[in-house]
């Protein structure tokens, strides 16, 4: 591999959109471009005006249509194929492609890649499964949607082979198995979403590589002093991410109601916003829980040194980049999803029974009858605390392109 390459990340969310997924592609693209590594970002328009960026090529977005995080969805199509191949054109050779969603943006990157006869590379961190099963509408219709406008484009000869599935499951894993297998390597944030793919029949090499927060950023936030714990005022429960159903935001703010010693602050906007403020209404709560919209990572990470822990009632995500950021800040964490114990340093946080608002709030109330407990988790926190730093993942990230390079190449029907 050359000391220098090229990278073609294709996404669904421009980089200057908020959410983890970008969060992490940022501070992963700003650090190659650190080590002298060349990147170009292929992306969706960013709903309202950016400033434009020459490394960033925007694909045609579909009018009148939008993800469920309202961001525009882009379709692999003759037109985006013909934009993107113009662009590989004038950019010069590109070495690597590296795809970081399985949909349209995603699904035009495997294309690109075997058009021109480049490796790809995808990263896989989405549990679409769970979430459709459990947040969907209509959960068959929407796995079965998103199988068939997917295997449109990237078929997958082999049936998956995992037989603890139902339905709805099967059709949600087949774009991510399918997705998978169209590429010559795969990325994944966790050991348990390695095992997940690696279950169904993927068989390309799979790398565990962490998402990671700008070094930087950490160091400026770090130089303010360390957190502390005030146990004669009521418990600061913090909660950030996007205002939707999986993320379970209302059944925070009935934590917060069925916890009376403590205050939640929470952090983002999304879908969910307008019941969120009703809820809290409702609620008579405005005392208590408290709406700050959307912030930058950098007001999340300086509002984690104001709290006492972070409240994450999700139960499908792979790793959480709001969970790397309070590892990162010393913020102890109290959550539902089991699998998101591999994340969580031991004793660094508390995991509730089950998912449940009942037992997430008996979780907490224990912690506001016991805050001699807190300093200990930060303790345990603080030797963990560089491990979300970007550089540590990078050069893992580097020799997964390194890999990639130097593999005999697949032929298309290998992939598929």
């Amino acid at each position: 591999m050359a000391d220098r390459v090229h990278v073609a990340f294709f996404t669904d969310f421009h980089p200057a959109t908020l959410g983890g997924v970008q969060t992490a592609m940022r501070a992963l693209c700003d650090d190659l471009r650190g080590r002298g590594h060349r990147v170009t970002v292929f992306c969706p328009p960013a709903p309202g005006s950016t400033v434009a960026d020459p490394d960033t090529v925007i694909l045609a977005a579909m009018p009148g249509l939008a993800m469920s995080n309202g961001l525009p969805v882009v379709l692999p199509t003759r037109a985006n194929r013909r934009l993107i191949d113009a662009a590989f054109a004038e950019r010069g050779q590109i070495d690597i492609v590296h795809s970081l969603t399985t949909y349209g943006c995603g699904i035009s990157g495997v294309r690109a890649a075997r058009r021109h006869d480049i490796p790809i590379v995808q990263t896989m961190q989405s549990r679409d499964d769970t979430v459709i099963e459990k947040y969907s509408p209509v959960p068959y219709l929407a796995a079965l949607t998103m199988r068939l406008l997917h295997g449109w484009f990237v078929p997958l000869r082999r049936q998956p082979a995992y037989a603890g599935d139902g339905r709805v499951a099967r059709l949600a894993w087949r774009p991510l198995i399918a997705q998978a297998q169209a590429s010559d390597r795969v990325i994944v944030p966790t050991r348990h979403f390695a095992r997940r793919l690696a279950a169904r029949g993927v068989d390309r090499p799979i790398h565990v590589v962490s998402n990671g927060i700008e070094d930087a950023l950490l160091d400026r936030l770090r130089d303010a002093g360390d957190p502390t714990t005030n146990t004669g005022a009521p418990l600061r429960a913090l909660w950030c991410g996007r205002l939707s159903a999986e993320k379970r935001p209302l059944e925070a703010i009935e934590v917060a109601r069925l916890v009376e010693d403590c205050t939640l602050d929470i952090y983002g906007s999304g879908p969910l916003a307008d019941r969120t403020r009703a809820a809290v209404a409702d609620a008579s709560l405005n005392h208590r829980v408290h709406l700050h919209g959307v912030v930058d990572q950098a007001d999340c990470l300086a509002a984690m040194r104001d709290h006492d822990l972070l409240l994450l009632t999700s139960d499908c995500d792979t790793q959480g980049m709001v969970l790397l950021e309070a590892v990162a800040m010393g913020l102890p964490v109290v959550y539902c999803d089991p699998e998101l114990s591999e994340t969580v340093p031991d004793a660094g946080g508390v995991r509730a029974l089950d998912p449940s608002v009942r037992s997430l709030a008996t979780t907490l109330t224990a912690l506001a009858q016991d805050r001699a407990r807190l300093p200990a988790m930060r303790k345990a926190l603080a030797a963990h605390a560089d491990e979300p730093r970007q550089s540590r993942h990078t050069t893992d990230i580097v020799s997964v392109y390194a890999a990639a390079l130097t593999a005999p190449k697949q032929t298309s029907g290998d992939r598929t």
